[in-house]
């Protein structure tokens, strides 16, 4: 079954829905625009991860810190401020990646809650380090801070990769890196195109890779038979 993809006013993933369609390989989630009712591709919602991740950077960690470089604002109001960027962020990407808030599970909740209390503590270490004067309130803080939004692409990808494993019990699952033009680190670009199976420590994550959380490759899932061939799922459901 094709799909229709339009281009979006703007990088709101709440307006994303996981609707199920029938195809020739039987039922399967497809994106959907809840705002217009069309269908959009998952490059499209990965693409808004961006943005929206972005746009926290830009609105969210750089602000607040230089705010607090330049002594507006404690540093108790600073870490209270991107404590809550950092949940909002992360929580909406790993929504999206589950097809909406409306469409979370428990799991999905838990796997959110788990990401968000592990930013926290990095975001107390780093503002110990702040206290402390381990780390400078210059350029590499405000870099710092924004790596915190960045975390959210790899929450994304996680979520998704847990899902589709969840879609197909029993199957052995494989996964493959899709490089972003953008990324160049030798990891992206060894590791693109190239198939492994879920869980081998020889294929490393999106945000784990030297680029870390500025990564914007995507991965495919894909299923492996008895012979090893692998059937990719394809990019925009499972």
């Amino acid at each position: 079954m094709g799909t229709r993809r339009t281009t979006p006013p703007n990088s709101d993933v709440s307006r994303v829905a996981w609707v199920t369609v029938q195809t020739r390989n039987g039922e399967q989630h497809r994106y959907r625009d809840t705002s217009t009712g069309r269908y959009i591709s998952a490059r499209q919602v990965r693409a808004d991860i961006d943005r929206m991740v972005d746009a926290a950077g830009r609105g969210a960690a750089r602000p607040l810190t230089e705010a607090l470089r330049d002594r507006r604002i404690s540093l108790a109001e600073w870490q209270s401020g991107m404590a809550r960027a950092v949940k909002n962020v992360n929580y909406a990407a790993v929504a999206s990646a589950s097809g909406g808030v409306q469409n979370m599970t428990a799991v999905e909740r838990g796997r959110a809650g788990h990401i968000i209390r592990e930013q926290y503590k990095h975001l107390r270490n780093f503002a110990k380090e702040i206290e402390t004067g381990k780390q400078p309130l210059d350029g590499r803080a405000i870099r710092r801070a924004d790596m915190y939004m960045d975390a959210a692409r790899g929450s994304y990808h996680e979520q998704k990769r847990a899902a589709e494993a969840a879609a197909h019990p029993g199957q052995v699952m494989m996964i493959r890196s899709i490089r972003h033009p953008g990324d160049s680190c030798r990891g992206c670009i060894s590791l693109s195109g190239k198939w492994f199976k879920m869980g081998d420590p020889e294929y490393i994550p999106v945000g784990r890779r030297e680029c870390r959380t500025s990564c914007r490759c995507s991965e495919e899932t894909g299923v492996a038979d008895e012979s090893g061939a692998v059937a990719g799922l394809g990019m925009d459901g499972y």
